[in-house]
């Protein structure tokens, strides 16, 4: 029997595909492994056989486009690893990344373990861990650098992302695996969830680290409205989510305290989040930092994450006068990067940017 048995699902996008099969190959003992590729796509198979990539990995064809949960379970039914890892075709692990894994899992209540996940392009953090906002799922401190004090260290979050994760195979097979149901997103959360009914922590492993692309696939059907429907199949399954993003929120407001002296108490608000519950992050920084709330405005940005706010432009002329410091809450707090001519105008105060992934930072540092 081996010891870890590497499940990785592909649609498409050949070119990571082979990436992610050669940094397995040089990170793995192939005495300990096998690689189990699960080659779905409605549009016909990439995988010729000019690659060799059967001559390393087990390769499971259908010409269905099985969706995520569905893949994945089939690839468990071949596989006969102590240890099941799921490796997304667009990730690239680091050298390892399996014995901190599987390390964790010897632990009689960590039921899932997931690595530390990085942005391809700029090496910052890209997810460790999911937490919960009761119907929104932000993932702590995402976009921070790899040396940023509160991502050092394991941590024990609600859930985490299935892209470079790792179970016992016999769990895994008597909870069930990943819901079919659940064909786009979610069912990461929702394995860990029900590991949490049974008493299982999930892990996040610092020491465990791989590169992740994210929506990598082509043609492949994921689109806005599936993932609509596939959260309301997911709540209505789970009516219950406890609100865990306090827990990270009250992390970083105290590291923020513990490194950043401010010149004032009283602050402008400017939520311009696209998220419902903006008051349970707002309310939670203003009581922590022991700030005063003078003014409240609210004006949502257009699009959900969005990679830039142009500031000068979408804050209304006046608020660029206050002579208080403003607090802003956006969705990510990188949306708020170069901006310098704002930046310019609001030297002279400690405006604070806040996230839903927990962020809090000065705005002249971002």
């Amino acid at each position: 029997m081996k010891k870890y048995s590497v499940i990785v699902p592909f649609h498409s996008n050949i070119n990571l595909l082979t990436m992610c099969i050669s940094t397995l190959q040089n990170t793995l003992d192939f005495y300990d492994s096998e690689i189990i590729v699960v080659d779905n796509n409605a549009t016909g198979s990439q995988i010729k056989p000019e690659l060799g990539l059967e001559k390393v990995c087990k390769i499971i064809s259908r010409s269905e486009n099985l969706m995520y949960p569905r893949a994945i379970n089939l690839g468990v039914e071949y596989a006969n690893g102590e240890f099941l890892i799921f490796c997304d075709a667009d990730t690239c692990v680091t050298q390892g990344f399996q014995f901190a894994l599987s390390k964790i899992l010897e632990f009689e209540d960590i039921g899932y373990a997931s690595a530390q996940l990085l942005n391809m392009q700029t090496n910052n953090l890209q997810e460790f861990g999911i937490t919960s906002s009761y119907y929104n799922f932000p993932h702590p401190f995402a976009g921070r650098s790899r040396n940023y004090s509160l991502v050092k260290e394991n941590h024990y979050p609600l859930a985490a992302c299935a892209a470079c994760s790792s179970i016992k195979r016999e769990l895994y097979i008597d909870i069930g695996g990943f819901d079919n149901s659940l064909i786009h997103s979610y069912s990461d959360i929702d394995l860990c969830l029900q590991l949490k009914e049974r008493g299982y922590k999930t892990a996040c492993v610092a020491d465990a680290v791989a590169y992740h692309c994210g929506a990598s696939t082509i043609g492949s059907g994921m689109g806005a409205s599936l993932k609509e429907d596939t959260k309301g199949i997911f709540t209505a399954k789970h009516p219950d989510i406890p609100i865990q993003i306090i827990e990270y929120i009250d992390k970083a407001c105290n590291y923020f305290i513990s490194t950043t002296k401010l010149k004032g108490k009283d602050y402008f608000v400017f939520d311009c989040s696209t998220i419902g519950n903006s008051e349970l992050y707002i309310n939670s920084v203003v009581n922590n930092l022991n700030l005063n709330e003078i003014i409240h405005y609210r004006q949502p940005y257009t699009q959900r994450d969005a990679n830039k706010i142009d500031l000068i432009n979408f804050i209304p002329h006046m608020i660029r006068n206050y002579k208080i410091p403003i607090l802003y809450f956006v969705d990510s707090f990188l949306s708020c990067r170069e901006n310098n001519l704002w930046k310019s105008c609001r030297e002279n105060f400690d405006d604070i940017v806040i996230d839903r992934n927990a962020n809090i930072e000065l705005l002249r540092f971002i």
